[in-house]
């Protein structure tokens, strides 16, 4: 009878190690998959950031080629930043990096954030103008590379 039990233990204990190395492995394909779930999640993330980039552009470029795309300096600085994004950075340069994220942005006009700050106007205008020739381009991808 002891035989018996020794024997059970004996073969108890090799189906637990057995169970331990398949359960080791397990957990290892189970890393590996989560650090590849992890890895695709960032790709599709970046590919996703990247596709809506350029549809944004694509957008553009075709409000630009229709005429629809314009800057005047009654538009509220929210509605210059739908017309074009890369206004943010043209007003940073003008030292107005708060009025794309304000308040003020929904009711403010180009004409009177220049008038406010003592900017010149034309200069404002014609910064921002060059978002909607064809190398405006460049100077929205310019302006995301600061926003990284």
């Amino acid at each position: 009878m002891d035989i018996a039990a020794l024997v059970v233990a004996v073969l108890a204990l090799a189906v637990a190690y057995v169970a331990l190395r398949h359960a080791g492995a397990i957990e290892g394909r189970l890393t590996q998959s989560e650090a590849d779930l992890q890895h695709a999640k960032t790709e599709w993330t970046e590919t996703r950031t990247k596709l809506e980039a350029r549809l944004q552009e694509i957008g553009l470029d075709v409000r630009r080629h229709e005429g629809g795309l314009k800057f005047a300096p009654n538009m509220t600085i929210a509605e210059a930043l739908q017309v074009h994004p890369g206004v943010a950075g043209v007003l940073a340069r003008f030292k107005l990096s708060g009025c794309s994220n304000c308040s003020i942005s929904d009711v403010d006009t180009l004409e009177g954030a220049c008038r406010s700050y003592g900017i010149d106007q034309a200069a404002l205008m014609k910064a921002i103008a060059t978002l909607l020739e064809p190398a405006g381009s460049d100077l929205l991808q310019m302006a995301r590379a600061g926003r990284n």
